[in-house]
């Protein structure tokens, strides 16, 4: 079996954070690190995408074509879903 080298964009940093309270509502604290790599300050707007395998956090500013976004998005949603069976064809 092939093995691949990891994206070079994509820097694997430890994954877990925990929901916590924040005033009436509930939030997720990113790490400083996280936060340094892509340049995101206190205020920042960002764009949340939700779906029933997770939850993507994206810069608002950044996103420029909107279609495109929406397409890789739904690529990555089939991905989570599939999971399992991509793996066992990736095998083949």
């Amino acid at each position: 079996m092939a093995e691949y080298a990891p994206l070079p964009w994509v820097v694997v940093m430890d994954p877990k954070v925990t929901t916590q309270q924040i005033g009436e509502e509930c939030g997720v604290i990113l790490p400083r690190d996280v936060l340094d790599r892509l340049g995101w300050k206190e205020g920042r707007t960002l764009e949340l995408r939700v779906d029933d395998t997770g939850i993507e956090i994206f810069d608002a500013q950044k996103i420029s074509d909107k279609e495109f976004q929406r397409q890789i998005f739904a690529a990555k949603m089939a991905m989570r879903k599939y999971h399992k069976a991509l793996s066992e064809l990736a095998k083949s």
